[in-house]
């Protein structure tokens, strides 16, 4: 499944990421999922990993959940430790 990294330059609160992430499950298409986030609350500015089908189906879960974002980027996962990328 294709992966994605979603940058957010938007002030959520730990308290917003958790509701959220609690929810997210009720809501999801099929073939969807967040992953995790890293979060720097100071800059407000936030990068959560999503595996999706594509990027289109991606957008419109982010658009109807009304999530602000700047930018969506398809990524590999490398395993440092192995030195080997996830397929």
């Amino acid at each position: 499944m294709p992966r994605f990294i979603v940058v957010h330059e938007t002030p959520f609160t730990e308290e917003e990421l958790l509701a959220r992430a609690k929810a997210s499950p009720n809501y999801m298409p099929k073939g969807v999922s967040w992953r995790c986030s890293y979060c720097d609350f100071t800059g407000n500015r936030h990068f959560c990993e999503w595996e999706a089908p594509d990027e289109k189906v991606l957008r419109r879960v982010l658009r109807l959940t009304q999530t602000p974002f700047e930018r969506i980027h398809r990524v590999r996962r490398l395993d440092a430790v192995s030195a080997k990328f996830d397929e």
